[in-house]
């Protein structure tokens, strides 16, 4: 009912950090501004296992009416980082209150609560801050609640599961006149419409029918009065790949084709690419971790493959330093009506999922710090 945004997440992290410390866990605070990290120590040798719950909200406003709504307009928890969140200390509260569940094995387990996901690479922020050292992090794991996926389920995929996110940004100059005289401009609106048709053909063209990838123009501004041709045309978008290959291919073919489509209307073009997070790679032994110990929980049938996903997770920052994956845990539930995808306005979950995911996630941990080599090699 109290949804923080990026790096406003005081209340939140001041919440987790003193639950933390009423358990007895060691608590690191202000990392990545508002982040926090517990650390669970069995007092006896082995490796550490990382498990990252993200923190912030959206700024949408809430369209349910349920007796939890947001009571801070404009702001929600529309991807149910909230869901996360109280799974991890879920986690850390099960451990602790149940240590045989760890007196066979040795090591650490690292709560880390991230700030910042969406869009603001709090992520990268942690990893750049050393949250995956003192003591170094051998394995990492998160979850995220999915509504697609039925409550009691959850989704896995080896290899790629999300998309590097990209955004660009397209200037096309041309010169203004009367919309009676076209011959006299050189028209930046007639450059923009085909040059919007000839990027679609870059991804049918120039990247393989098993590969993946997404161009998407998302706005397009031009001009002030209904006869007048402008001087100049803008485009914004956002470009989605998966293998780093195909987004230096992808992007190269679009400024060539921003400049050649603008150039064969008299005009000029200006190409500017901005990086967004990288894809996530679920690492192949990860994911058998967290298969393996959801099937000993739900059974195999259900643990569901699922396809690529374009969308995006900073997630991905802590997955290029170690072996790591992300599973989507399965909150949806028809016959409650909670069937809203992420960032809807109606985004909730069946908080039957809750219990599920701690399991799983507190499963993981004991597989992994009792045989570490198995999921890491």
């Amino acid at each position: 009912m109290n949804p923080e945004i990026a790096y406003e997440e005081h209340e939140t992290s001041l919440l987790v950090a003193d639950h933390l410390e009423g358990l007895g866990i060691k608590v690191m605070r202000g990392i990545a501004e508002t982040g926090v990290v517990g650390l669970l120590q069995t007092g006896r040798q082995g490796p550490t296992i990382g498990i990252r719950a993200d923190m912030d909200a959206l700024l949408i406003q809430e369209e349910n009416e349920v007796p939890y709504k947001s009571r801070n307009a404009g702001k929600m928890h529309a991807c149910g980082h909230d869901a996360h969140t109280a799974m991890l200390l879920g986690v850390a509260r099960t451990l602790v209150e149940n240590s045989h569940l760890l007196e066979d094995v040795g090591g650490n387990v690292k709560f880390i609560f991230q700030p910042a996901e969406e869009g603001k690479a709090g992520g990268r922020k942690m990893v750049e801050q050393g949250v995956l050292e003192n003591p170094n992090v051998d394995l990492v794991i998160a979850a995220h609640v999915f509504p697609i996926i039925p409550v009691g389920c959850i989704g896995t995929r080896s290899g790629p599961a999300r998309a590097a996110t990209d955004k660009f940004e397209i200037t096309l100059k041309g010169t203004g006149g009367h919309g009676a005289y076209p011959q006299f401009a050189r028209d930046p609106v007639l450059a923009a419409a085909q040059l919007i048709s000839a990027l679609q053909g870059i991804v049918s063209r120039n990247v393989g029918p098993f590969d993946s990838a997404v161009i998407s123009v998302t706005q397009m501004n031009a001009g002030f009065a209904h006869n007048i041709i402008p001087s100049e045309a803008r485009l914004v978008g956002t470009l989605r790949t998966v293998r780093p290959e195909t987004r230096e291919r992808v992007i190269e073919r679009m400024e060539e084709t921003t400049r050649g489509i603008a150039s064969a209307f008299g005009g000029k073009g200006d190409f500017y690419f901005i990086p967004g997070y990288p894809a996530l790679i679920n690492h192949a032994g990860v994911i058998k971790l967290i298969e393996t110990s959801a099937a000993g929980i739900l059974g195999e049938e259900k643990v569901v493959v699922e396809p690529p996903n374009m969308g995006g997770e900073d997630f991905a920052y802590m997955a290029l330093e170690r072996p790591a994956a992300m599973f989507r845990l399965g909150a949806g539930n028809e016959e409650k009506g909670i069937t809203h995808g992420l960032h809807s306005a109606k985004f909730d979950i069946d908080e039957d999922a809750l219990p599920v995911g701690v399991s799983v996630l507190v499963q993981a941990v004991r597989k992994f710090l009792a045989q570490p080599l198995s999921y890491t090699a």
